[in-house]
């Protein structure tokens, strides 16, 4: 191997590792306190939910950050059927 894939490899592990630990280290802050914010019906789970969405928030950390900065509550979701009730409520 020439010595500039070698520096390109090095570098895509760096920033892989430094992403995953910063995600981790979210992750465990947001499953113990921030999970209320982004979604109201989180409360009161048990500590086996909260085990459980650890793996997707280290790897997606950065969506929940920018929803916290925002203050964005859980999404309302866009499709046929819920544009067409609007539609025949109006």
């Amino acid at each position: 191997m020439n010595s500039s894939a070698i520096a390109i490899t090095t570098a895509l592990l760096l920033f892989f590792r430094i992403y995953f630990t910063i995600g981790a280290i979210f992750a465990v802050l947001f499953a113990v306190f921030l999970v209320k914010r982004v979604d109201p019906g989180a409360r009161g789970w048990a500590i086996g939910f909260r085990l459980l969405i650890m793996p997707g928030v280290s790897v997606f950390w950065p969506l929940f950050v920018w929803r916290l900065i925002r203050g964005q509550q859980t999404p309302t979701e866009r499709n046929i059927h819920r544009l067409r009730a609007q539609q025949n409520s109006v």
